[in-house]
Order: structure tokens, then sequence, then C-alpha cells
């Protein structure tokens, strides 16, 4: 399943190679992919004539920003990827949905067991994304219900990567926390990206137990499992 890393290696090489390109359409093969708030009818007319800005990640989700301030959010899950298909390449029967750009090129949502969402969120949401639980967002009608923009990352931990995440932050969150420290890596609202894989490698490199509780490291272990979960 992509964590933290293999997401960010997807956002990086997406905003080299599709940045730019306009959609002009898109083919969605399996309706369940199309997350709330729009039904998959409604999306694939919402999306076309949409121009890329730029992609980047929250957590484990590749963010597609559009040039009109609407975010497009791909959760990979389990076997989800994105691939850039040059105009004319074979069909693949794994691609749950197709985004066919202007230049004939295809941004294909590939995925075998099914499990990854896509969702289009409008502008305006993208700043409350990560802000917290309670953050102030803006809300959007579909559908009977009401749906908050910033509900989609609010339940988020801090990113490992950004400059923020000192080991003073850390140190600060572990006090406060009894649960065991692999349970807790794993935990999306304590530390967003981190999987299974991670968890284990982080602990590993840090020399820490699985199932030490999280508010008996010392400063120097806490040093520690600061760097290796970076």
């Amino acid at each position: 399943m992509p964590e933290l890393p293999e997401v960010e290696t997807v956002a990086r090489d997406l905003q080299r190679r599709v940045v730019g390109a306009t959609i002009h359409d898109a083919i969605v093969y399996w309706e369940r992919t199309i997350r709330h708030p729009q039904p998959p009818e409604r999306f694939v007319a919402e999306i076309a004539g949409s121009t890329i800005r730029r992609v980047s990640r929250r957590a484990k989700t590749v963010l597609i920003h559009l040039e009109d301030g609407r975010v497009m959010t791909v959760a990979l899950r389990m076997t989800g990827a994105l691939i850039v298909a040059p105009a004319g390449a074979e069909p693949d029967p794994y691609a749950r949905v197709v985004f066919r750009f202007e230049d004939d090129r295809e941004l294909r949502y590939r995925d075998v067991r099914k499990f990854g969402r896509i969702g289009l969120w409008p502008g305006g949401g993208l700043r409350s994304i990560g802000a917290g639980r309670g953050s102030r967002s803006r809300r959007v009608a579909e559908g009977g219900r009401r749906y908050r923009i910033g509900e989609v990352f609010s339940g988020h931990g801090p990113e490992p990567l950004q400059r923020s995440f000192t080991a003073e932050r850390l140190a600060e969150r572990l006090a406060r926390r009894s649960a065991k420290l692999k349970t807790l890596l794993l935990d999306q609202s304590f530390i967003a990206g981190v999987g299974n894989i991670y968890a284990d490698e982080a602990l590993w490199r840090a020399r820490l137990h699985p199932l030490r509780a999280a508010d008996t490291l010392h400063e120097r272990e806490v040093r520690r499992l600061h760097r290796a979960v970076r």
C-alpha cells in the first residue's frame, strides 16, 4: 500500500509531467472510484476543460490543483496508481478513470483492487485542509447533505516532512499519549502519511520497541525517532 514516500514520488512526477495540461474529458469505468460530493456524471461534466496548475500531496493523498482553484484528491489506497500514457497507448483493463488531455495524452487512474477514491472539491477549502479538528471551512451542499471541505483532512496530524515538525513538537505530542509507539505512528491523527512499513522501519532505526509506551521516551530517544520518521 502506498505510504508517504511513494505518494510524494507520484506527486512530484506528476508535477513535472502534467502541469499546464488541460483535461478535455474523462471516462469513468468504475463509478465507485468517484467519491462524494460529486456523482460520477457530474464529476465528468465539471472536470472537463480544467487546466492543472500544480500537484502536491497531503498524507497519503495526491492533490491535483486546478486553475480555477478547485482541488482533485486521489487516494491511491492499496493498489492505486496514476499513469501518464502517451497518445495512442494501448487500453489498460485496470484503468478505473481516464482523464484525456487536449494534447491527446491520458492520465490514467489504475487500480486492480478498486479501493482507491477520487474526489473534486470547490476552491476555498484548501487552506483549511490539515488545519486540525474544528477548522472553519467552506460547506458544499450535494444531494441534500452538507460536506465540509476541511473535513477531507481535518483529522490528520502534522506532516513529517514539514519544517514545523521538529523534535520538540514530537516530544510534546508523545508526552501526552500513553499508547504503544507503533499504534501511535499508524494513527493518522498523530502523524500523517506513515503506514505499517515505514512505522516498522522508523522504530527499527530509532532502536525503539514497537510496544513501548509513547510517554516513556527520553529526550535522546525522541530525537532518534524524529530523525527516523523524517
